[in-house]
């Protein structure tokens, strides 16, 4: 019997087997950032289904020799899957192993239920309205304590890994359907593992409109280069701003704001990145991570807390040295900050979100959700409560607003949105 394509797998059949359970194809996610396909399974044992997994699926090229595209992306795959047992945290996603098969590799992930911040932020700016402060901090301060984790692994010798996640959006932080925050991916992670892939190319690894600005220059990363992407996820979550893409400033205010040596570096690493299959829109993002100053951050940060801009401010430091020491430290002053606040966990979390989709109502068929994300309802009237009511996802028909255009706050003027585009 011929074993089923990763590319166009049908429905309900066994991708492949071990012991006693199939796992069978549920729904295809699209290709990912490495020409892997991301699928959902379902495995199926004698006693029944068991849930869902993810699978990252590398098709074995055709012909005898593969190419090295191929060879680069399975040691990614590989070294993601050995990665993978030095990360056992309860708010990172697993990787439970490879799976070698006459059709290619396999990496099999847990399948987080939940909804990204990318998709709450779409809520939020459909209902007109933002999460609150405490939601910003206890998600802020659950990431930091995941990233403290990943950052301060060592190996069996006690030899620091040096974990940089390099992909910190928000895609990649998901709510629960308990309130719990995830982290969800570590594939694009930089490391010390012994026989890891060296990363040659001078680019961001993950989303570039994301990246810390030495990461844009090709220059090294560290730490410090997550905590500045975690920084532009929860500024542009609080607000709907985005520093890369400043709704107040000109093309031409923004070329002001460099110096002589600012323009030599974005041109400097423009050049290497020439033969790099970057976004159009990549030397923008790099312009204006050269360019942004203190004033900037404020004027995005505007209408928030005065403790909540000044972590910001910190965060989006350009001066790698000059930003929290450590995701530890980020840490304990987010939930410092939320204990001045009313009692705030997961629960709360839970119920803001359920809200805030009771509040989009009928209009939330015209946010755009991923077929991984879901496990959340809006809270039950009686009245509903005798026939459940479940938010699910409906693919969007026309746009209520021009699609390069968002509601920043509720009454305030719109900003061109942050284009959001697959991974490089």
């Amino acid at each position: 019997m011929t074993p089923p394509s990763f590319s166009k797998p049908a429905w309900g059949v066994d991708l492949f087997t071990q012991g006693d359970t199939a796992y069978e194809f549920f729904m295809d996610l699209g290709p990912g950032r490495l020409g892997e396909r991301i699928l959902l399974a379902r495995p199926r044992t004698p006693r029944g289904y068991k849930g869902c997994v993810v699978l990252k699926c590398l098709p074995t090229p055709l012909g005898a020799d593969a190419s090295g595209r191929f060879q680069r992306a399975r040691a990614r795959l590989e070294e993601e899957a050995r990665l993978a047992k030095y990360l056992q945290h309860p708010r990172i996603a697993r990787v439970h192993g490879l799976v070698e098969l006459e059709q290619g590799l396999c990496v099999m992930m847990e399948r987080v239920e939940g909804l990204t911040l990318n998709t709450l932020l779409s809520v939020a700016q459909v209902r007109g309205r933002y999460f609150s402060e405490s939601f910003i901090l206890y998600v802020g301060a659950e990431t930091a304590a995941a990233l403290a984790h990943a950052h301060t692994r060592t190996d069996e010798a006690g030899v620091p890994l040096g974990i940089v996640n390099r992909d910190i959006h928000p895609g990649r932080i998901r709510l629960g359907p308990r309130g719990e925050v995830w982290l969800t991916d570590f594939g694009l992670a930089l490391s010390r593992l012994t026989g890891r892939v060296a990363t040659s190319f001078p680019r961001a690894q993950g989303e570039v409109l994301y990246a810390a600005p030495e990461a844009l220059r090709g220059e090294a990363v560290d730490a410090s280069s997550d905590l500045f992407s975690l920084g532009l996820t929860l500024l542009e979550f609080a607000t709907g701003r985005h520093l890369y893409d400043p709704g107040h400033l000109l093309a031409e205010q923004v070329e002001a704001q460099l110096s002589q040596e600012e323009r030599e570096k974005v041109l400097a690493a423009s050049v290497a990145s020439l033969d790099l299959e970057l976004p159009s829109f990549a030397e923008d993002a790099l312009r204006c991570a050269m360019a942004f100053r203190s004033e900037d951050v404020e004027h995005a940060a505007r209408g928030l807390s005065v403790p909540l801009r000044d972590i910001l401010h910190t965060l989006l430091r350009h001066d790698p040295a000059e930003r929290f020491a450590t995701a530890a430290e980020l840490e304990r002053v987010l939930r410092a900050r939320l204990a001045q606040l009313e009692p705030y966990a997961e629960q709360e979390a839970l119920r803001e979100v359920q809200q805030a989709l009771a509040d989009v109502g009928d209009d939330a068929w015209d946010i755009e959700v991923p077929g991984d994300e879901g496990g959340i309802s809006p809270p039950l009237t009686e009245e509903q409560a005798r026939e459940p009511l479940q938010f699910e996802v409906r693919p969007r028909y026309k746009p209520r607003r021009p699609p390069d255009e968002v509601t920043t706050a509720p009454g305030d003027k719109t900003q061109h949105a942050v284009r959001r585009t697959p991974t490089v």
